[in-house]
């Protein structure tokens, strides 16, 4: 009984993901592209469109054979609320967003945090829940890192101590996730521009005249190391004991060296620039200056993210979705 079930479970993931990859599809469709029967397909999807998740859309009346109904996926069945406490002009926002399962935004806010209190973040959060959607998941995104689930190192220390999981998810009962804001920038860019799964992705994230951060992504999954201390680019023996770069010249070269360190130790497939200020045509002429690439076997692919706000909120809905089964099917 037990196996029927997961076989069951496992059968209505495999349809899910075809219909959420496609939007709509004939059973014919889903049968072909879940490889599972056609009879089984009737059964399931008749089953999903009573929960809600999919919704009988359009007959479709085709020149030879019988008429057949349109599923399409209701993006609708889920919301998320995506926050990202961001710095602008020297000062912390609150960015929230509730969007569907296709990234559809439905309510938009942007607080500024006069003061840094996570009280602050509880209010954001108790308006937008007022708003009467019901919200699935909860993720937000953070200048800084965790240690556990508190924050442990963060935008001038002013966050140090919060437990955003446990104050948020136990006052509302919704589950929260919490994320560093450099590690999610690479997830949101790897996801908005298809970067393969397989692919080993460092990504770098540097603000001119500041120390940088590394985030390691491979098969949908973050690599953290202990304690969350993996690709801290501070601790690198060149940069310990010494200052703030005095100049982007002095950043953009200090980039270079990175870049060629991590791909003599780790050898990714591509690389993830976000460094404000810098282009890719400007990346590609420091390369070319250093010469040090050319001569490592390792050839990754190397990319400038042109928004890093952006691309923070998509990989805050692809924190949001982590636990939906369905959505790493192939």
């Amino acid at each position: 009984m037990e196996n029927k079930h997961v076989v069951k479970e496992a059968n209505l993931n495999k349809v899910r993901a075809v219909l959420f990859k496609y939007g709509s599809a004939t059973k014919a469709k889903l049968a072909s592209e879940s490889d599972i029967s056609t009879v089984t397909v009737n059964g399931l999807v008749k089953e999903l469109v009573e929960a809600g998740e999919f919704i009988g859309g359009e007959l479709i009346h085709p020149k030879i054979g019988r008429p057949s109904v349109h599923y399409h996926f209701n993006y609708d069945f889920e919301h998320y609320l995506l926050i990202s406490i961001q710095e602008t002009a020297g000062k912390l926002h609150i960015v929230a967003q509730v969007v569907n399962m296709q990234g559809n935004v439905k309510i938009t806010r942007d607080v500024l945090m006069e003061v840094v209190d996570i009280s602050r973040v509880i209010d954001v959060v108790t308006e937008v829940l007022d708003q009467k959607i019901a919200i699935s998941n909860i993720a937000i995104s953070i200048p800084g890192k965790k240690i556990g689930s508190q924050i442990a190192v963060s935008w001038r220390d002013e966050l140090n101590g919060w437990d955003l999981e446990t104050e948020i998810g136990e006052r509302f009962g919704i589950p929260v996730h919490v994320e560093n804001d450099a590690n999610l920038a690479t997830v949101g860019y790897c996801r908005e521009m298809d970067v393969p799964n397989r692919d080993y992705v460092v990504g770098i994230y540097y603000l001119p005249m500041s120390m940088p951060g590394a985030s390691l992504f491979y098969n949908n999954h973050l690599f953290r190391g202990q304690e969350g201390l993996a690709g801290e680019i501070r601790y690198l023996p060149q940069f310990i004991g010494q200052g703030l770069p005095n100049s982007f010249e002095e950043s953009a070269r200090n980039l270079i060296d990175i870049i060629c360190i991590y791909n003599s130790l780790l050898a990714p497939h591509t690389f993830v620039i976000h460094m404000e200020g810098l282009s890719k045509s400007d990346l590609e002429t420091l390369i070319l200056e250093n010469g040090i690439l050319q001569q490592q076997p390792n050839k990754p692919n190397i990319y400038c993210g042109d928004s890093f706000d952006k691309d923070v909120m998509a990989g805050l809905q692809w924190l949001a979705m982590s636990n939906v089964a369905f959505i790493d099917l192939k």
